[in-house]
């Protein structure tokens, strides 16, 4: 009998939870054992406690909790003095605890009466276990469902639930009221009996798809919807059980007509933009052509006019630029342009001819330092951007007497710089000049400032860098970095 107490005080003494043991009439604990001990805080010894069982409850109200608790599951038998008959499961119930230093934690505990060979309780053995971590993480799942709910219910967006068949599982607000309804009265019910058919039609199609490869997708679409036609983009996502069973399709709606719409005039403009250069380029080809054939006619008979030769290269360059309108629309509204392989020097000779008289009237040199081996990937359109840049240098910075062009091959690009030797650009303007209506200098107001902010449009379709640097001690370096 003893060896069996003994068996039976080890196991107690070694069970997962806190176990304690209390005394009804003192009311006051009279055993724990090492897991209690631990989790009350109090040092562990073999020798007879006496703690009140009010100490161990956080504050009156859960005391007086466990004791109508204690009652109702037969203290009366202690206080008759009556064998103990009710011995139905005990279910688990939690209360706050206190350690012996205050410190709070939450407990889930089942408790039984000790009762001596009479049968009559005469005492209480509660076996608790610590639930603060798992009360706490309850409570954060909790508090971000609600969150979740909340965003859901006042999101603007269209958030549908529905299953394999099509049937509505669960709506929020903004999608049943977007279908004349409520949410209650949208659940349930078929996506035939709130969709148009062809909208039914690719939803189905959605949702078999997704049932099978488990995959979401997203499509546009445009839709007649009380009483006015929508564009909505929609995306469908699997929601998996634990499994990875697709057990339903997550739906989320937005409604993108302003969108749409701002893309139909954008693309409206962009008609009338075609239209409106192809008008220009027509009107302008024919006297700038009459205007060619006549300087030609001209310098035949007087071969060493320089006036009438700036008047052909400049008539025969106009001409060009008309030819290629089309790609320098592309290049300015950031479109693609097509490119093919250049020798860089050749074309800048060709570009440095076109300035001979400008350079000799203002009396300035023009020096190309490029290797002839280097080549970019670029329409011939880049040449205007080079052209920009000297004609720049001769406009603001003649009295530097001097333009030097230079081009150093990188590993993955060819970084191509126009020296000036005239007066250095203030570092709070060196941005500003590539923008729409801003000029190198205020004194000439014979442009429209549209010069370098077309360079900035002509680089950006080559996926190149523009800008400008000072060059010491004096003057500026215009350059441009075309990838390789």
């Amino acid at each position: 009998m003893e060896e069996l107490k003994r068996h039976v005080d080890d196991t107690l003494e070694f069970l997962p939870g806190a176990l304690i043991e209390f005394d009804i009439s003192k009311m006051a604990v009279t055993y724990m054992n090492r897991m209690a001990f631990f989790l009350f805080g109090y040092p562990p010894t073999k020798e007879p406690l006496n703690i009140p069982i009010q100490n161990i409850f956080l504050n009156e109200t859960e005391f007086q909790r466990a004791k109508k608790l204690t009652e109702s599951f037969g203290l009366d038998s202690y206080e008759k003095k009556i064998p103990y008959t009710r011995f139905e499961k005990q279910e688990l119930h939690d209360f706050w605890f206190k350690k012996v230093d205050g410190e709070p934690f939450y407990g889930g505990s089942q408790g039984s009466f000790i009762l001596d060979e009479a049968q009559v309780p005469i005492g209480v053995r509660l076996y608790i276990r610590d639930l603060t971590e798992e009360r706490k993480t309850e409570k954060a799942l909790l508090e971000s469902e609600q969150k979740y709910r909340t965003l859901v219910e006042f999101s603007t967006d269209l958030i549908f639930l529905a299953d394999e068949e099509g049937i509505v599982l669960s709506v929020n607000k903004a999608a049943a009221k977007s279908v004349g309804g409520l949410p209650e009265e949208i659940q349930g019910k078929h996506i035939s009996e709130l969709f148009p058919p062809d909208i039914v039609k690719k939803y189905q199609e959605s949702l078999r798809e997704i049932f099978v490869t488990g995959k979401g997708s997203s499509y546009e679409s445009c839709i007649r919807m009380n009483k006015r036609t929508i564009w909505i983009d929609t995306s469908l996502n699997p929601v998996k059980s634990k499994s990875g069973e697709v057990t339903a399709v997550l739906g989320v709606s937005r409604d993108i007509t302003e969108r749409k719409l701002a893309e139909i005039k954008i693309e409206e403009s962009d008609s009338l933009r075609e239209l409106l250069l192809d008008v220009v380029t027509h009107d302008l080809k024919t006297p700038a052509s009459v205007i060619y054939g006549l300087a030609d006619m001209a310098r035949e008979y007087l071969p060493e006019d320089e006036v009438v030769e700036s008047i052909f290269l400049s008539s025969q360059r106009l001409l060009g630029v008309l030819e290629n309108t089309s790609v320098l629309s592309r290049a300015v509204f950031g479109e693609q342009i097509p490119k093919s392989v250049l020798v860089l020097n050749e074309l800048m000779l060709e570009i440095a001819n076109e300035f001979t008289s400008q350079l000799e009237s203002t009396g300035m040199s023009l020096e190309i330092q490029i290797p002839a081996e280097i080549k970019i990937t670029a329409n011939p359109l880049i040449g205007e951007a080079f052209k920009n840049f000297i004609s720049n240098a001769i406009k603001y910075a003649k009295d530097g007497k001097k333009i030097i062009i230079e081009a150093i091959e990188g590993n993955d690009s060819v970084m191509i710089g126009f020296k000036d030797f005239g007066r250095t650009i203030p570092i709070e303007k060196r941005n500003l000049i590539f923008e729409r209506g801003s000029q190198l200098s205020k004194t000439n107001k014979s442009g429209r400032g549209l010069g370098l902010a077309i360079v900035k449009r002509i680089a950006k379709a080559h996926n190149s860098d523009v800008g400008v640097e000072p060059n010491k001690p004096s003057g500026n370096i215009f350059y441009l970095r075309l990838p390789q």
